[in-house]
C-alpha cells in the first residue's frame, strides 16, 4: 500500500491532512482529508507528538475506507473528536 501525507495543517478545530494515495484503483495526487471537531490536545502533547499522531489517525481511517470501497473521489472528512484517544475508532 502506498499513502503518503504530503502536508499536514491544522487551524482551531480542524485539521487539513494532504495525502497522495497510490492503492489499488485509487490514484489520487493531492488527495484532501479534513479532520473535523478535534478537541484540543493535551497540554504535554508537544506539537511534533500531535502531528505524528493526527497521521497515524488520517492513515488508519483513511486505509479502513478503502478496504470498504467507498474512498469519496475527491476527498474526505473525518470525525475528530476521538482523535488524541488512541483506543477509538470512527469509522463507521
Amino acid at each position: 500500500m502506498a499513502i503518503d501525507i504530503t502536508a499536514v495543517r491544522e487551524k482551531d478545530e480542524v485539521w487539513l491532512i494532504t495525502l497522495n494515495v497510490r492503492e489499488g484503483v485509487y490514484k489520487k495526487e493531492g488527495y484532501s482529508v479534513r479532520v473535523i471537531d478535534v478537541p484540543l490536545a493535551a497540554d504535554t502533547m508537544s506539537r511534533e507528538s500531535q502531528e505524528q499522531h493526527m497521521k497515524t489517525f488520517v492513515l488508519e481511517q483513511v486505509t479502513a475506507h478503502m478496504r470498504r470501497g467507498s474512498l469519496p473521489p475527491t476527498g474526505m472528512q473525518i470525525d475528530g473528536r476521538k482523535v488524541w484517544n488512541p483506543n477509538a475508532s470512527t469509522v463507521s
